[in-house]
């Protein structure tokens, strides 16, 4: 990469970064080193997994995202669900009387809560690492849930921040900390 284009490239992640303390809606967070990502690890400095969009299934829309000092923030909707996902990602969470499930990742403890059942299937998942907790709200009606749920999980993808911190440095020579 030439020095012009690196700088280019310094300056743009700095701006990004720099609107990363803001509250910003845009595109999706994609499961590729780029800048939204990168924002998205900058909003909870130190979490070792980021929440990120692998492929929407037919039907789903990415419908928000927000970032703060506070976290990272998006939505999801889906045409078979009136209410949208919330995705937050957060320094630490309280899973409270939340039932340990199968991990989502290595290194993650991942954990559901129910609120409701019936009439509708309500609840959250929370996803657990060092530094950091993934929380999924979902509220859908009962029937089309289980494959909702389903898509959901398979969709959002925890991007390690390792892994973005080397694609960083090896593709823009950015240095994302810590």
């Amino acid at each position: 990469m030439t020095a012009a284009r690196r700088a280019g490239a310094l300056l743009l992640f700095v701006g990004l970064l720099l609107a990363g303390c803001a509250t910003e809606t845009a595109a999706a967070p994609r499961c590729e080193a780029g800048q939204r990502l990168a924002i998205v690890a900058q909003s909870v400095p130190g979490a070792a997994y980021l929440p990120c969009i692998d492929d929407l299934p037919p039907g789903w829309r990415f419908d928000d995202f927000e970032v703060d000092d506070d976290g990272a923030r998006f939505s999801l909707l889906s045409d078979r669900a009136d209410r949208p996902v919330e995705v937050s990602l957060s320094p630490s969470c309280d899973v409270g009387a939340a039932t340990p499930v199968a991990p989502r990742d290595e290194g993650v403890r991942t954990y559901q809560r129910a609120d409701s059942i019936s009439p509708r299937y309500a609840g959250r998942f929370y996803d657990v690492f060092p530094r950091g907790c993934v929380t999924y709200a979902f509220d859908f009606e009962r029937g089309p849930h289980i494959a909702l749920v389903d898509e959901l999980l398979r969709t959002v993808r925890l991007y390690p921040r390792r892994q973005l911190r080397q694609e960083l440095e090896d593709e823009f020579g950015l240095t994302l900390d810590p």
